[in-house]
């Protein structure tokens, strides 16, 4: 099993009811995810996960698409900690627990909307996954040319020491990609994919035109 903390919920108590935060951004399993909550109907969402199973399904929004204005496939976040701020809002971290398909869409409550979740194609991510080191050398070779090709400074030391599963489903939060592209990696159905995806995606996202300034960091 992933490393998880001993307050997450195991895989089989996963709800069946889910409150869904819309946001372009796209949490994967073991992702970190931090967000400030100001708006009413999220104060409200947040204290009522707060009094059952932590979770907040993240879900990104989709145009074109007259049947939904989300996709049908989002990641379940565990609320790791949160703070309280004294004008009213709160900073919380968010950690990827598991994915799950959009069923149908409950009544909203309280002014947050809410879902039927599915987790049944997705039981692998409290699974740890054998990835092909081919892969994962592939995917830092396209991960380094990437960081060349936009300037940015990278401790490799650090990355190298993590596991690539955690690698990739971070960068995916702070990386330029966008929200079709976000949502295919959600979509892989492995790490192997996604890393073979990713370093696909990586490769078409064109160098930024630097000013007198050079450099961009990676923060570590």
């Amino acid at each position: 099993m992933k490393p998880k903390s001993p307050f997450t919920q195991p895989y089989e108590k996963l709800p069946k009811e889910l409150p869904i935060y819309p946001l372009e951004n796209a949490l994967l399993p073991g992702g970190e995810l931090p967000l400030t909550i100001a708006e009413a109907n999220y104060l409200a969402m947040f204290l009522d996960v707060l009094k059952t199973d932590q979770l907040i399904g993240m879900v990104q929004p989709q145009d074109n698409n007259p049947a939904s204005d989300i996709y049908n496939t989002g990641c379940a976040g565990r609320i790791r900690q949160y703070r309280e701020r004294k004008d009213g809002k709160l900073n919380i971290m968010l950690t990827g627990i598991c994915r799950y398909k959009i069923i149908k869409e409950l009544p909203v409550k309280k002014g947050y909307r809410r879902v039927i979740a599915d987790w049944s194609d997705y039981k692998q991510d409290y699974e740890t996954e054998q990835v092909a080191a081919e892969k994962i050398d592939f995917f830092k070779a396209s991960l380094r040319h990437y960081f060349d090709r936009h300037r940015m400074q990278v401790d490799w030391k650090v990355l190298d020491e993590l596991p690539i599963e955690q690698v990739v489903n971070n960068l995916v939060l702070i990386l330029n990609l966008s929200i079709p592209g976000k949502q295919r990696l959600l979509e892989s159905p492995t790490v192997d994919d996604r890393l073979e995806l990713f370093s696909q995606l990586l490769e078409e996202i064109p160098a930024p035109i630097l000013g007198s300034q050079g450099e961009g960091n990676l923060v570590n």
